[in-house]
């Protein structure tokens, strides 16, 4: 009986008016905002903290794993505090920027592991191929190292991307007018035709379309750059057997040298 109350008529009245949709579509472009900014930021400062985290220089080293265990180890919504009372009192009292910045600082901190992690997962014969051909530290990791981390993380990587987009509903609190505090104003003090479950259905359905597109997105990304498989190296030609005739059998052949350096093993 209860359950069927929650598809009576009157609390979805509301969103048959164009301008509750528009009021909710106001507060999903200030989440996008939010999500956007902090992904970008995030990706970029956790990098950098990766690199800083991998490198052998103490004064690169140690302030980097410093902040990264300290700010994992904080919860987002203490972030989102300390930023916004804290900034207020160096002038900061927006609180879509102080929001903002707390869920760069926190994901950051996360996403510097993960690419970490994906920047030790390349072998190092690479690297030392890269410093052969006379590239220096920061070129390798821009041109060799990089390139394959982040196409080897996306998957963890999509995941706390999404938990980001996830937690800018947590901005409400300092009151920022973003998608889940405007459907809070709906149905708290105003006659909107807005039931407070219908209301959360609602967005819940917005979240899991952005989340699911941005899923979507890095999965296509990640099969775009993907390397040949395995089978089809096997079925690719070699420059071995590209050869014909006589030729083809002599380049085949073991070199002399590789030979006796064979049997002096044995010896």
């Amino acid at each position: 009986m209860q359950i069927g109350r929650l598809f009576e008529a009157r609390y979805w009245e509301g969103f048959t008016d164009p301008s509750v949709w528009q009021f909710i579509l106001t507060g999903l472009q200030v989440t996008v905002l939010m999500a956007i900014v902090s992904i970008v930021g995030s990706l970029i400062f956790g990098t950098l903290l990766a690199l800083a985290r991998h490198s052998s220089k103490p004064a690169l080293n140690y302030p980097a794993t410093i902040y990264v265990e300290l700010i994992r180890a904080l919860p987002v919504l203490y972030l989102i505090f300390f930023a916004y009372f804290g900034g207020a009192r160096f002038g900061l009292r927006d609180p879509l920027l102080a929001a903002t910045f707390a869920l760069i600082a926190y994901t950051s901190a996360v996403n510097a592991e993960i690419i970490r992690a994906g920047v030790l997962s390349i072998e190092r014969g690479q690297v030392e191929a890269a410093s052969a051909l006379g590239l220096n530290y920061w070129s390798t990791m821009r041109l060799v190292v990089l390139p394959q981390a982040f196409r080897r993380v996306m998957p963890p990587q999509v995941s706390q991307l999404v938990t980001l987009i996830k937690d800018t509903s947590l901005a409400y609190i300092v009151g920022t007018t973003e998608l889940m505090r405007r459907v809070f104003i709906l149905y708290s003090g105003f006659d909107t035709g807005v039931g407070v479950i219908q209301g959360l259905f609602v967005v819940s359905c917005i979240y899991f379309a952005l989340n699911f597109a941005l899923s979507r997105f890095a999965s296509w990304l990640q099969a775009r750059g993907a390397p040949a498989s395995p089978v089809n190296r096997r079925l690719e030609p070699t420059a071995a057997t590209d050869i014909q005739g006589p030729l083809a059998n002599d380049h085949q052949q073991p070199r002399p040298q590789a030979a006796a350096s064979g049997i002096k093993r044995l010896e």
